[in-house]
């Protein structure tokens, strides 16, 4: 269970550290996936953390466990990108972003 979390929360930091890079980047939307799967395999490496030795599997080689954890993790990112997307989209319907955006700027509606 305490692997499960820690593959969570390394997936939720190279979240952000993805969203903090996408400040000064701009990636296609395309890319996304690619950027989070070598993020994860960076965070993996420089962590040393494989997935397979902790559940006390076999792999071929220590490089390979290592490189399909940091694909797990940035899937997990990726999956952490649309919870807090969806997360979000609910937020600003709950506050009714557009009301507000109507009433900041002065306008007023046309139809």
């Amino acid at each position: 269970m305490y692997v499960f979390a820690t593959i969570l929360l390394m997936g939720l930091a190279v979240w952000a550290l993805a969203m903090v890079a996408e400040r000064w980047f701009s990636v296609a939307a395309e890319l996304w996936a690619a950027v989070f799967a070598v993020l994860g395999i960076a965070a993996v490496w420089l962590a040393d953390f494989n997935l397979f030795d902790q559940w006390g599997l076999g792999v071929r080689a220590p490089w390979i466990g290592i490189l399909l954890t940091g694909l797990a993790v940035g899937g997990v990112a990726y999956f952490w990108r649309e919870v807090i997307g969806i997360l979000a989209s609910l937020f600003r319907k709950y506050n009714d972003q557009a009301a507000e955006l109507e009433r900041q700027h002065g306008l007023r509606r046309v139809a």
